[in-house]
């Protein structure tokens, strides 16, 4: 065991060039962003400002604070809940779309279907579809088919099934073949062998998963009340541009409510799926086909759960108002294509904008020539500057997110924080186990709220300038990180970390010695998984004034210039798949040990 140990250090210290990496790159963020947090506006106290708001958590109001509304108004809490419907309306719309979608493009992008050359181009194409932030999404939509329910649907749809398809391929790739080459070479068909010896073993984790994306999908529907969509996002947009910070905290606590909500709901799923049922006993000695089926276990919990899940989904898109009910179906392809037109890049474009399909190829051999410099001036100025100060604002806010984490998860994990650590006896405990209880809640919250809402309220209370995004993205990705490093580390066999208690070691020994060297390739995997994350949500939190991509964005939208925020959008996606595939180098090298010492 002794020896085990030891490797385990030699482990940890081999990727010590990752610690010295992270120093130098946070040192790099500061020196580009500054050391100053607070931006200073003439007659705005920024620290007073947020004293007022946080005081106004204890005190949220149940009325409205506007007193010039008329007397006949909706009440405050009627429209908030009406809001807080039509969010979770377009988040469960939404994800009733990208799931058939994100499995059917799965499929394709598993090795089962499709050979490797054409695997590639589906899994570029859904690279593309998740790497388009859903407010990008839904800034296209608006403009292409005007309906703001459809566009906020089609929004959340259409990244979260690029997400879907990689994951579900991902699980379908990893699922043992030994059933399915059972069945194949019994003489069954590549569906049926498919059906029956790899999807049955894959469908938990994907419905566990396909649960975290609906929480994701009605965090993200929130945040596009904030380009006038309306959901909860609105109206805390609006009553905290008006100081109505109390209206601005009940919003926040109904939506931090029911993400919780859900998220209980998401568990107990998950817990059920991983709880194997016994068959039902059968006194025949020889049972026939029905006797089997009738024994067959049954879990009633699950089978309910899934019934009101499709009612809710079937509810959804039949009650309330339509989705494509705002624009004249006479003017739709009309607004389409003059949205195609705009979106096409301004040497290219036709000049008309109902031109056919044959004059904007026409036009596009015409101004072909002038299209390499216009991208160079675009990307000379701004688009240089913005992705730089982009993908530092992720760089700061995911190493700021990782190093939170790291000091926290020794607490928070509970299998240190146990009276009993690793299973053992102990002393006192019960200070420890209040206190991991503390800092698991406050994971929980944290990750609650979506980053573009943070980042709106921290720039509303400290001024424009890049730390309240740099905050917003860090307090975010500390929860996620915070959730995912505990349980990496409360699943590590405990056979050595066991030893380190027995001879004396305290917890945190524990955790530096055995646990941390076991757990760290699994937590640069989750690290990199979120520094993707962030480079993709910097990439519209700009949009809130601070120079970044986001910001050419939002002032290229104000001028309807389409096809600026389609090259500024691109150059984001181009980031967020440039840091997959070198998130997926570094990980391949730890794997083999090429950064060992």
């Amino acid at each position: 065991m002794k020896q085990a140990s030891t490797g385990a250090w030699k482990l940890w210290l081999g990727r010590r060039w990752l610690l010295v990496a992270a120093g130098f790159l946070f040192l790099f963020c500061l020196s580009h962003l500054g050391l100053k947090l607070t931006h200073h506006t003439e007659g705005y106290d920024a620290w007073a400002g947020t004293i007022r708001f946080f005081q106004a958590s204890v005190s949220p109001s149940f009325t409205d604070e506007n007193p010039r509304l008329p007397a006949d108004a909706t009440p405050f809490l009627a429209r908030l809940g009406e809001d807080l419907i039509r969010t979770i309306r377009y988040a469960l719309i939404a994800t009733a779309i990208a799931i058939p979608a994100g499995l059917v493009l799965g499929l394709l992008a598993s090795s089962h279907w499709l050979p490797k050359f054409l695997r590639w181009p589906v899994r570029i194409f859904l690279s593309l579809l998740r790497s388009i932030h859903e407010l990008i999404w839904a800034i296209f939509f608006l403009s292409a088919v005007g309906d703001a329910a459809l566009s906020a649907c089609l929004a959340l749809a259409f990244p979260f099934a690029g997400t879907l398809a990689k994951v579900y391929s991902e699980l379908i790739d990893e699922q043992k073949r030994s059933a399915h080459d059972l069945i194949r070479g019994a003489g069954g068909g590549r569906a049926q062998a498919f059906l029956s010896g790899i999807f049955p073993t894959a469908l938990p984790d994907m419905i566990t998963y396909s649960l975290y994306r609906f929480e994701c999908a009605l965090r993200s529907s929130a945040v596009l009340g904030f380009i006038g969509i309306e959901t909860i996002g609105l109206t805390i947009h609006r009553s905290f541009e008006n100081f109505y910070y109390g209206e601005v905290w009940t919003a926040l606590y109904l939506l931090i409510g029911t993400i919780l909500a859900i998220e209980t709901f998401g568990s107990f799923i998950r817990r059920r799926l991983s709880q194997a049922s016994s068959p039902k006993q059968t006194t025949e000695q020889n049972p026939t086909e029905e006797t089997l089926r009738k024994s067959a276990p049954r879990d009633l919990p699950l089978r309910a759960s899934a019934l009101a899940w499709l009612s809710i989904i079937g509810l959804a898109f039949i009650l309330g108002p339509s989705l494509v009910n705002s624009v004249p179906e006479g003017q739709r392809a009309e607004r389409l294509s003059r949205f195609l037109t705009k979106l096409t890049p301004d040497p290219v474009a036709p000049s008309t904008q109902l031109a056919s399909w044959s004059e904007r190829l026409t036009a596009w051999k015409e101004g072909s020539q002038e299209l390499m410099p216009w991208l160079a001036n675009n990307w000379r100025n701004p688009g240089a500057e913005a992705l730089g100060n982009t993908v530092i604002m992720a760089i700061a806010a995911v190493l700021i997110a990782g190093a939170g984490a790291f000091l926290l998860i020794p607490w928070a994990c509970r299998n240190l924080a146990s009276a009993q650590p690793m299973g053992l006896i102990s002393g006192r405990g019960k200070i420890r186990e209040m206190i991991s209880l503390m800092i698991r809640g406050f994971f929980i919250v944290t990750r609650a709220v979506p980053e573009y809402l943070y980042a709106f309220l921290l720039v509303g209370l400290l001024g424009p300038s890049a730390w309240p995004l740099v905050l917003a993205l860090a307090l975010h990705n500390l929860g996620i990180l915070g959730r995912l490093w505990s349980e990496v580390v409360e699943n590590q066999p405990a056979g050595e970390a066991r030893c380190v208690i027995q001879i004396g070691g305290s917890r945190l020994q524990c955790f530096l010695a055995a646990l941390l060297p076991l757990s760290l390739n699994r937590f640069l995997l989750f690290f990199f998984y979120r520094w993707e994350s962030c480079i993709r949500e910097a990439t519209v939190l700009g949009m809130l004034g601070i120079s970044s991509l986001g910001y050419y964005i939002s002032i290229q939208k104000n001028f309807r210039q389409y096809d600026d925020i389609l090259f500024f959008t691109l150059l984001g996606a181009g980031a967020i798949i440039l840091g997959d595939l070198l998130s997926d180098l570094i990980r391949r090298k730890l794997r083999i040990g090429r950064f060992d010492v």
